[in-house]
């Protein structure tokens, strides 16, 4: 059921925190993947069900009414993520007539519900724990950062095309292969992990 307030859904987040993968999928009577090295996505899309996500593959919000995108980040045991965190696909038609303002990429992550996951790989798939979630907008010199590397990326590639694009450019905005065919990629938006560790410390300060 979706959530209609965020008092509702951060009562939901708080329900998850210490539950286990295999104990959600328990509850949401969904299996297990049979191979874990394949599963990407799938603790994510444990998370939405279990909070009420209503987007699925379209280019909105998780929680649309709510104005809140819903991220798992899977952390090694040193509290750092692992791995750069999916934003959304690029919109190909809409390169050379898009603001940040009204970019898929800025409507996803002007408010997110992050919702960390153990990811060490040593720890077994289905044992790894939901840790404690919270919301975050960008402040200021946050947004400034997204907001000119996007811009960047966008005038890059409106210049040399999108095959031109390397993995250099942008330290902390990311646009990189993830998925399509061989003759025809699909291009992804990610925050860094670099950018993602500071949030990530920054609310852990919060909590100290």
């Amino acid at each position: 059921m979706i959530p209609f307030s965020i008092d509702e859904l951060m009562h939901r987040v708080i329900a998850l925190n210490g539950m286990t993968v295999g104990e959600l999928a328990s509850a949401l009577n969904i299996p297990l993947p049979y191979n874990t090295k394949n599963a990407k996505g799938y603790i994510g899309q444990l998370a939405e069900i279990a909070l009420g996500a209503s987007a699925g593959a379209k280019p909105v919000q998780d929680f649309i009414n709510l104005n809140v995108e819903l991220k798992t980040i899977p952390l090694l045991k040193n509290c750092r993520p692992a791995q750069n965190t999916h934003v959304c696909i690029l919109e190909h038609q809409h390169i050379r007539n898009q603001t940040f303002e009204n970019s898929n990429f800025y409507n996803k992550i002007k408010q997110v519900l992050w919702l960390p996951v153990e990811g060490d790989p040593s720890i077994i798939f289905a044992e790894r724990h939901f840790g404690t979630g919270f919301l975050w907008h960008p402040d200021d010199r946050q947004y400034r950062i997204l907001r000119d590397e996007w811009e960047e990326i966008m005038e890059f590639i409106a210049i040399n095309g999108i095959k031109s694009i390397t993995s250099d450019i942008g330290e902390n905005v990311l646009l990189a292969p993830c998925g399509g065919t061989k003759n025809n990629y699909q291009y992804g938006f990610y925050l860094r992990k670099s950018f993602t560790a500071q949030i990530i410390d920054n609310f852990l300060s919060e909590l100290s």
